[in-house]
């Protein structure tokens, strides 16, 4: 059961990134980077599983944080989202 609400939370939070980006010279980035507990908030879920899949997003190479901002450097696979 568990399983289901976090990879449910995955998807709401990789829907709110993609909403959130913006086209940038061909890269989606999110210029004002939202707190893990902004996140949290918006999508239903605690900051620490927020942090968990920012990690694993990072970690799988579709998420790198810069300068104050978030770049996605690939979608999330559609099943997420």
């Amino acid at each position: 059961m568990r399983d289901l609400v976090f990879v449910d939370v995955y998807g709401r939070v990789a829907r709110l990134l993609l909403d959130l980006a913006e086209d940038q010279d061909g890269r989606l980035v999110i210029a004002h980077s939202p707190s893990d507990e902004g996140v949290a908030t918006r999508v239903g879920a605690t900051r620490e599983m927020i942090e968990r899949i920012f990690s694993d997003l990072e970690e799988s190479g579709y998420l790198m944080r810069e300068n104050g901002r978030l770049v996605l450097m690939r979608k999330p696979p559609p099943a997420l989202w």
